[in-house]
């Protein structure tokens, strides 16, 4: 798990909420919200149930807690690898960000987080507002801060958003719902070539 979106804690205290929501991603993730319990996360991390309800006080906040980590992960890996990858045109560089994109989201693990997610925002509020703020907003973000070397502001937020859209298309939805997509790398490659020809036109 991610230590940079970790408070002020003690060494120990860092330790131990790592241990939390590693073993929150776990219980969260194979059994889903509503059957996982804060023991089950207790045992899956190792410590006492006492030491996860002092770090977060419900298994709510936990749930939000572990959202907010798995996004700023993806968000981390996009931004390095970006800064690694960028050769400073706005063709390559929106390419390289939608497979980053792509082939972060699809992983087993965040396509299951985006499925508890959907089945929980209307209960939880909060968790469609951290989940908004702390992925799909990040992406944009990095999307228009390409697109900005070609358009003004307002245009190239407007085309991020297009952008981040038709990269995902219907194969992340077919994935989302459990339907089995054949050839999936080839479709994302159709997918991300439209996004970038449309965003760029």
């Amino acid at each position: 798990m991610n230590t940079s979106t970790l408070p002020d804690l003690s060494p120990l205290q860092r330790r131990k909420r790592i241990a939390i929501l590693d073993g929150a991603k776990a219980v969260f993730l194979s059994q889903g919200f509503g059957l996982a319990t804060m023991d089950d996360v207790a045992a899956a991390a190792g410590v006492g149930k006492q030491t996860v309800y002092r770090h977060f006080k419900s298994k709510e906040a936990l749930f939000v807690g572990l959202v907010s980590a798995m996004c700023a992960q993806v968000g981390g890996f996009l931004a390095s690898a970006q800064d690694e990858q960028s050769d400073g045109t706005p063709e390559v560089e929106l390419r390289e960000l939608g497979w980053m994109l792509a082939r972060s989201l699809i992983t087993q693990d965040n396509l299951r987080l985006y499925r508890a997610i959907v089945a929980e925002a209307e209960r939880l509020p909060e968790l469609g507002q951290v989940f908004y703020e702390n992925g799909a907003k990040v992406v944009r973000a990095f999307a228009a801060k390409i697109l900005r070397k070609r358009f003004d502001e307002s245009t190239a937020a407007l085309r991020a958003a297009t952008f981040v859209q038709l990269v995902l298309g219907d194969a992340y939805l077919e994935l989302s719902i459990g339907y089995t997509v054949p050839d999936v790398e080839a479709r994302f490659a159709l997918q991300i070539d439209e996004a970038v020809a449309a965003a760029l036109r």
